[in-house]
């Protein structure tokens, strides 16, 4: 029987409303402490910078934060990923996001394409036993595809989707074309929209994307691993936590799970290979990591799980509060 105390706090619709609340008064608090900026982005064609003002492109990179947690609830009520229905994929996300000033005082192409990557598992998930998965294929490569042209290593989930097929046992010659036939479609569309209204390109952006890998070398990016690391901790103990338990959950619970391991660890690795873009790719692992985690707390035997439930809430608030306070003293703000 799961811990009474942690299952109020997951089954409590409450407690969404709560935890939005804080997710914005801590956003807001980091705001009135850091200059709003853009985060630089490896994308074809510059975006958002001198469309929006600064304090706009703060509300819309919120918003996307908030989209993404509803969309999180959303998809486990409707494919029961963590095996009931629960906001615990809400509170996570919310948790590992707005816990980072860095993820929510400047406006990151990683928390407007963590919709995008949600409704492409969403599709991915509905192939599962559907006689016409090539609909679906096509569908996820088009948002995938379109993502690609704002943050160009988004293109690299697109093989990860094909996994996915596989998984849900509906990879075969037509939804692999499909997806394919996404992917021209967007890029085709794309260029012959370059060619007749002649709006700019950035093919040095995608050269040093596919060509290079980017170690850590400045200090605040080395702080990010404050985050990056206790947030691969917890989707390493939450993935293994899924695979002891895979023969407890039904088939489809556990394809799911699966495929969200994958995403979890291929995200870590990319990460891992270019520090430099972790600003962008930490939130598409928060989301990873945030159905990992609800899938282990939501199976709670013990008391001192829920207390690591506390402890984990109380380590990210801390990191939030020492960011803060360090960026004080120093004066970076």
């Amino acid at each position: 029987m799961r811990e009474d105390r942690l299952y109020h706090i997951s089954g409590s619709t409450t407690i969404i409303t709560v935890s939005m609340v804080a997710a914005c008064l801590l956003s807001l608090v980091a705001s009135l402490y850091y200059e709003p900026q853009i985060s630089e982005t490896n994308s074809l064609l510059p975006v958002f910078k001198g469309i929006f003002p600064q304090h706009i492109r703060i509300i819309i990179n919120l918003g996307a934060i908030l989209v993404g947690a509803l969309l999180l609830l959303w998809i486990n009520n409707i494919y029961t990923i963590v095996r009931a229905h629960t906001s615990l994929p809400l509170l996570f996300f919310l948790l590992l996001e707005c816990s980072n000033p860095e993820l929510t005082t400047e406006l990151r192409i990683g928390n407007i394409l963590v919709p995008v990557i949600l409704l492409s598992v969403a599709l991915l998930y509905s192939t599962y036993q559907n006689p016409y998965p090539q609909n679906r294929s096509f569908t996820f490569a088009l948002l995938i595809s379109i993502g690609s042209l704002f943050w160009l290593p988004f293109i690299f989930f697109l093989p990860l989707f094909w996994i996915g097929l596989y998984l849900t046992r509906a990879l075969n010659w037509k939804s692999f074309f499909a997806s394919l036939i996404g992917v021209v479609t967007i890029f085709w569309l794309f260029y012959g929209g370059h060619f007749i209204w002649d709006y700019p390109l950035s093919f040095n952006s995608a050269y040093k994307t596919f060509a290079s890998i980017h170690p850590a070398h400045k200090e605040g990016e080395l702080f990010q691993l404050l985050y990056f690391l206790p947030t691969i901790i917890l989707g390493f103990v939450s993935g293994l936590s899924s695979l002891y338990r895979h023969y407890s959950d039904k088939i489809s619970t556990r394809v799911y799970n699966e495929f969200i391991n994958v995403l979890s660890v291929c995200t870590a690795f990319f990460i891992g290979l270019n520090i430099l873009e972790i600003q962008n790719a930490l939130p598409l692992l928060n989301a990873c990591v945030a159905i990992q985690a609800a899938h282990l707390f939501n199976n709670i035997t013990s008391k001192a799980m829920a207390y690591l439930f506390y402890a984990i809430l109380i380590i990210y608030l801390l990191f939030y509060l020492w960011i803060l306070l360090q960026d004080l003293v120093s004066g970076v703000i």
